[in-house]
């Protein structure tokens, strides 16, 4: 997995730089986790360990999106992705943290995907593009 965080000309957030880690997927089919581990480097060139859990649930007609952060029962529900075109989908919704509202969209590829976030607020215009393969 690989991701480029860029903020946008309204940003104060000074989030930018790009990542790189690996993703261990346990199945437990309609949900998926993504298990994420990984060093992102700043513009600045400070390295930065992180790490994130990812569920993804299929629920009739939509893949619901969480952030467990806090363990499966603390689970943060971001928002629905439905489908919006070939191999696309997009947030129904976006995710209210704040005063920033979190969207995405997911776009598959030949061998795996992209998940794109924008995030939107008084202090944030962010843009994270991850390449899942």
């Amino acid at each position: 997995m690989t991701f480029t965080a860029t903020p946008g000309a309204g940003s104060s957030s000074d989030w930018a730089g790009s990542g790189t880690g690996e993703v261990r997927v346990s199945d437990d089919y309609p949900t998926l986790r993504f298990h994420e581990t990984g060093r992102f480097t700043h513009a600045n060139g400070r390295v930065l360990p992180f790490s994130n859990v990812y569920r993804f649930e299929i629920v009739e007609d939509r893949v619901e999106l969480y952030h467990e952060r806090r363990g499966p029962q603390g689970a943060v529900f971001l928002f629905p992705l439905v489908v919006t075109g070939e191999h696309r989908l997009k947030s129904l919704s976006p995710h209210l943290c704040v005063r920033d509202l979190y969207s995405g969209e997911l776009v598959m590829t030949d061998n795996g995907f992209d998940l794109t976030w924008t995030v939107e607020g008084p202090r944030k215009q962010e843009h994270i593009h991850y390449c899942y393969r």
